[in-house]
């Protein structure tokens, strides 16, 4: 059974609306948006799970992913912004997967290739053997490329400075307080609402005390520290918050759209 984290046909839909949201008071807005045909859309995202007998086809991430973004490409399912939805699409997939691009990947890379996966061109045409394993080669193609220019991230539990602790765990409302000695408790804070008897809505902050833990500000917290006070907190993968959440690392498509804003605009001109 694959360990690949897929996108659902939702997860497209979304970024191909955030892109439209982006775009709408640019020079190059998606116009009309929206799915042109369903059933080439699924098909786009169903080639992640394309195999045979429990094996997937295409059966490593990146490879995965590649072929994703070659059908949401090619398939033309969408109105406009084809190119675009693929491009973000695929960085969504990897980050899903634990992969990034790394530096040796600039903007006017991702524009390259994202014009050559369009026009078919990664493959020497003297290199495609029949019309039905053409796809295969360019997808094969594109994985080589984005193999070379990714870089594996490190999700796990690490270890922190004792201010970058303090850093994460507010995002979370967790706060380190009442230091005694070399010993602090992990407080917890908890927001609800709750309705007087004139019908009014009314905040209620509530703190309990978690964990009282080693306070050493010269040393870092150790992965095993670090655990205990996440369990402790109700910050596990099991109540919803993933190394990635915890940690602030989780990249939303919004994030991507942003980051590769000039990128994405280029690509409407094509």
């Amino acid at each position: 059974m694959s360990n690949i984290e897929m996108l659902t046909k939702e997860d497209v839909v979304e970024i191909h609306n955030r892109l439209v949201l982006d775009a709408i008071e640019s020079d190059d807005p998606i116009s009309p948006p929206g799915i042109k045909d369903e059933g080439l859309l699924e098909s786009a995202i169903g080639r992640q799970n394309a195999g045979y007998d429990g094996k997937l086809k295409y059966d490593s991430p990146i490879l995965n992913a590649a072929s994703l973004c070659y059908g949401i490409c090619c398939n033309h399912s969408l109105h406009n912004g084809n190119k675009r939805t693929a491009l973000v699409s695929l960085l969504c997939h990897l980050d899903k997967n634990g992969y990034a691009f790394n530096g040796r990947a600039t903007q006017g890379n991702l524009y390259s290739f994202m014009l050559n996966v369009a026009n078919h061109s990664l493959v020497p045409k003297k290199k495609l053997k029949n019309s039905l394993d053409n796809s295969d080669q360019e997808v094969k193609a594109m994985a080589e490329w984005i193999r070379k220019k990714t870089r594996k991230m490190q999700k796990a539990d690490r270890t922190l400075s004792y201010p970058e602790l303090e850093r994460v765990l507010r995002q979370h409302d967790v706060h380190l307080e009442n230091h005694k000695g070399n010993y602090v408790d992990v407080i917890k804070y908890s927001t609800s609402y709750e309705t007087t008897r004139w019908f009014q809505k009314r905040t209620v902050r509530t703190r309990e005390k978690v964990a009282n833990i080693p306070f050493w500000p010269g040393r870092t917290v150790s992965k095993n520290l670090i655990k205990s006070i996440r369990n402790q907190a109700g910050l596990t993968h099991k109540d919803g918050v993933d190394s990635a959440l915890f940690y602030g690392t989780e990249v939303t498509p919004d994030d991507f759209i942003v980051k590769y804003r000039n990128t994405l605009r280029r690509l409407a001109k094509t």
